[in-house]
């Protein structure tokens, strides 16, 4: 029994050993776990615990305990390393590690996280120096992100892509940094990264949305459209964020670029761009490095780049650098959109006055197709919003009744009894289009391939018959005539282009590009008269005009990161450019005929030098040979930027510019002007221009403060007219005129960028003037353009998914010029020729405009489908604003009216695309 006992006790102290073993082993196991899971939160709290606080000089020891309190980590650290360390820094809600970034950068400590969560401040080790190069992309579509700008948070080392999306980082120091990537129209990326001595070519992907699952912070929503960069005069827009803006029929980039301080569009007539006192054809404007000469359709009313199509715009008021040149007042470049790589899409739209498409396609998951097409139909179905825009443009929103003007003719014509005036109604067929293709492909990891192709086009054919009219000789009683009055006219560009960029290594980039530009306009009119008296003498008339622009580009532009502190760019340009103008009466008169080839051979070379932490310079040289006038013109162009802050910067640019080509302006003070483009020669001189720009600009996260002042001297400014004979009995013969100008200013621009609720204010006080000998008495007088004051208002109101967007414009009157007589002057022949006298050069000014335009937009969602619906009404308050004056000098008193700009018009928009 006792044997049987002792066993029974023995098993049982076995069965206590055990358990107590097993329950060990669970202790020990739960805590390992939890060491290890503590260990997983206090590395995960380093980079999501967010914390806020400001310091300015303050001792890095209170610093640190400011960030223990907050965070809740285990900072350690020796009191000798961080006595008398004053550190000076802004956080506001950013990581642990972040902060410690920040707060460390400008000191000799760095940190060192331990397994067990601790966070150890220790002496920095010698800086192994990297270079980080990559691509900046958009997560959704693939598509590269040109002009996005990069930079290491708590350093001075930053840069910003190129036209393909690539940068370099030179010299970054190998660590654990954080880098700040910055685009308009998208999020701010915060990308935490560990740099190592093999650095690998990154791959960044930005998104309006988070993005899950991956380690970074994205900042607040992000609704900018526009950017003032921190170069003079730079100002970037974003495509994909103005589609909410209030707009002429569809959104419009031209018109939206209007709304910009020192850019005007002088009547609502003309999406051209006036920039600070130049003229349209004093704009460089590139797609994808095709030179575009006609940037409009429909008379100006809607500009000639469909906004589907179009990626980035970047535009330089003045100052602009070497690699650009040809042009004397500003520089558009617009980069076209290249599609997705990886997925199908396709995406609709229709508005009041067109429709328009794009279909991208990838292309073996290397590469993509990218077509859109836009087309109105205003010669099918004339809607309101036609018929008021063509009324407007024909001066049909006249002030004085049409009743009138015929009563003062039957005055003017009472010696005459046949003549009985009548009004005939004109029914005119019309339609533009425009087609963008563009074609990418990566051949390798460091080459890609470019296609680019641009066809925009205008049609309108004004030709009626016109029965029961005598046509014959006067004296025929019967009126039984017909009239075939033929006024045809056509005009657009059609291009393409071929890019190849390959990247030589991290610092080396060259791209070459080959393109070629066609632009036409022809004009025909002409009267035709089918007479029922076959003796009768027949008084058949026609004319015609024509322009023709063809233009074959070849480029080859470097970029070279040196060193940290220098970024060269050089580079060619070569151009062959043929003019052709002629305007012809009965297909035999020639009054104007030229027909001019000229070459163009430039070379560039520019240095991006960092002199000082906060002060950089850049300096540049383009020399140009002009074949026409066998000279040799050179460029030097220079520009600065001195950092007196955090947030705060001065920037100015001065540099010289040649332009070969120009638009010349007919003035008609009785018809209005026609204009046309020749080259300059040895009679019509290049134009020029002289830059000087001074600027202040103050930026934080969520507002932006910039004042720029500048002034043009310009020379070579030509005019075309035929108004000033030496004496009357001089046949009357075109004449040129070569002047020169000036143009000063000062912009006021203020932007509130995040937000629900953002938008900016502008003002600009400018005066350009111009100087020709022929007119008055050579004294200076107000250009065309000429516009003394100017306040922009934009803004937007994002709730849910609604938005509300409103602009508000005033500008003082133009000048013009106002015929004051009509007289007649005998000739020995016995005949009279009438001449018109005018009053002294623009010493008129037509009265200040202002209007107020608003748009609502609603955004939808289903499985597979994006909706988006759009009202926009432009001119809410039906301001009556006079675009110009017409004269009819044969009545007695001379009949004076106002021909006015859209009233109240409505829009609607709908587009639809996959999602």
């Amino acid at each position: 029994m006792r044997f049987a006992g002792s066993d029974f006790y023995m098993h049982a102290q076995k069965a206590k050993n055990i358990a107590r073993l097993i329950a060990l082993t669970v202790v020990v196991f739960s805590l390992s776990l939890q060491s290890g899971l503590a260990q997983n939160q206090k590395n995960l709290e380093v980079d999501s615990v967010q914390v806020r606080f400001a310091l300015k000089n303050a001792p890095l020891r209170e610093a640190l305990q400011k960030l223990i309190t907050q965070s809740g980590l285990q900072i350690v650290y020796n009191d000798a390393l961080v006595n008398g360390l004053l550190v000076s820094c802004e956080c506001k809600n950013v990581s642990v590690r972040q902060a410690l970034d920040s707060l460390l950068a400008d000191t000799p400590l760095s940190y060192q996280r331990l397994k067990n969560g601790q966070v150890v401040i220790i002496k920095k080790q010698p800086d192994k120096k990297v270079d980080l190069s990559g691509t900046v992309r958009d997560a959704y579509s693939g598509e590269t992100l040109p002009y996005a700008n990069i930079s290491v948070l708590g350093r001075n080392h930053g840069t910003a892509s190129n036209s393909n999306g690539y940068f370099v980082l030179v010299n970054v120091p190998a660590g654990a940094c954080t880098l700040r990537v910055r685009y308009i129209g998208y999020e701010t990326l915060n990308l935490p990264l560990q740099v190592g001595v093999d650095a690998p070519t990154l791959d960044i992907a930005l998104n309006s949305q988070a993005l899950e699952g991956q380690e970074v912070l994205v900042t607040a929503d992000n609704n900018q459209s526009v950017e003032v960069t921190d170069e003079p005069a730079e100002i970037r827009l974003s495509p994909r964020q103005i589609s909410a803006m209030p707009s002429i029929g569809e959104v419009d980039i031209f018109r939206s670029l209007q709304m910009l301080p020192g850019i005007s569009g002088v009547s609502d007539g003309s999406s051209g761009l006036y920039i600070r006192g130049g003229t349209p054809e004093q704009n460089l404007i590139l797609f994808d490095g095709m030179t575009i000469y006609h940037v409009d359709h429909f008379f100006g009313f809607v500009s000639a780049f469909n906004t589907e199509a179009v990626k980035d715009v970047r535009v330089f008021k003045g100052g602009f650098p070497a690699s650009f040149g040809g042009r004397t007042s500003g520089v558009v470049e617009l980069t076209g959109k290249s599609g997705s790589f990886d997925r199908f899409n396709a995406r609709g739209s229709v508005n009041l006055l067109s429709g328009s498409a794009v279909v991208q396609v990838p292309v073996a998951g290397r590469g993509s197709w990218l077509l859109s097409f836009r087309r109105s139909y205003t010669d099918l179905i004339k809607s309101g919003l036609y018929t008021d825009i063509y009324q407007t443009i024909t001066g049909q929103n006249r002030s004085a009744p049409s009743s009138s003007i015929r009563a003062s003719l039957q005055n003017s014509f009472a010696g005459n009894p046949s003549f009985t005036p009548r009004t005939e109604t004109i029914t005119p067929d019309f339609f533009y289009f425009d087609l963008n293709s563009k074609f990418s492909y990566a051949l390798s990891a460091e080459d890609v391939l470019a296609l680019s192709f641009y066809q925009a086009s205008d049609n309108l054919d004004q030709t009626q018959s016109i029965s029961n009219v005598q046509a014959g000789m006067p004296g025929n009683d019967r009126f039984n005539d017909r009239l075939v009055v033929a006024d045809q006219t056509e005009w657009g560009n059609i291009g393409g282009s071929a890019k190849w960029s390959r990247s030589w290594g991290e610092r080396l980039y060259t791209n070459l590009l080959g393109a070629y530009t066609k632009y036409e306009s022809v004009s025909t009119q002409g009267i035709a008269a089918e007479l029922s008296d076959p003796n009768a003498v027949r008084q058949n008339y026609s004319s015609s005009e024509n322009n023709r622009i063809s233009d074959f580009t070849l480029r080859f532009d470097t970029e070279w990161q040196a060193s940290r502190n220098h970024r060269f760019e050089f580079g060619s340009w070569f151009a062959n450019t043929n003019v052709q103008v002629g305007f012809f009466a009965n297909d035999s008169v020639s009054i104007l005929s030229r027909d001019k080839r000229a070459t163009q051979a430039a070379f560039y070379f520019q240095d991006k030098w960092q002199v000082l932490a906060p002060l950089e310079m850049t300096v540049g040289l383009r020399s140009t040979n002009y074949s026409l006038t066998a000279t040799n013109y050179l460029e030097p162009r220079a520009a600065l930027r001195l950092s007196l802050g955090k947030n705060l910067w001065l920037k100015g640019a001065w540099g010289q510019y040649y332009q070969f080509i120009t638009r010349v302006v007919n003035e008609d003070v009785l018809q209005g002007n026609r204009d046309f483009w020749l080259l300059a020669d040895q009679q019509l001189d290049p134009g020029y221009a002289e830059h000087s720009i001074a600027g202040l600009t103050y930026e934080t996260g969520d507002y932006l403060f910039d004042v720029e002042a500048y002034s043009k001297d310009l020379d070579g400014v030509a005019e075309f007219s035929p108004r000033f004979q030496l004496a009357p009995q001089d046949r009357q013969t075109p004449l040129f005129f070569l002047g020169s100008g000036t143009a000063r200013g000062i912009e006021l621009f203020a932007q509130k960028k995040k937000g629900a609720l953002n938008g900016w204010a502008s003002y600009t006080l400018a005066k350009v003037e111009n100087r020709f000998a022929a007119y008055n008495n050579g004294d200076a007088f107000p250009a065309d353009q000429d516009r003394r004051h100017e306040v922009k208002l934009f803004g937007g109101y994002q709730f849910g998914k609604w938005r509300l967007a409103a602009t508000w414009v005033y500008a003082t009157g133009t000048p013009y010029t106002a015929p004051e007589a009509q007289y007649a002057i005998g000739l020995l022949d016995g005949s009279s020729r009438s001449f018109i006298h005018v009053g002294d050069k623009n010493s008129q000014r037509l009265p200040d405009y202002h209007r107020l335009d608003v748009s609502l937009t609603r955004t939808f969602a289903s499985r597979n489908l994006s909706w988006e619906a759009g009202l926009s009404i432009f001119n809410l308050y039906n301001r009556a604003n006079v675009w110009y004056r017409e004269y009819f000098m044969q009545a007695s008193p001379a009949i004076v009216r106002d021909v006015t700009t859209l009233g109240f018009t409505p829009t609607l928009t709908l587009s639809v695309g996959l999602r």
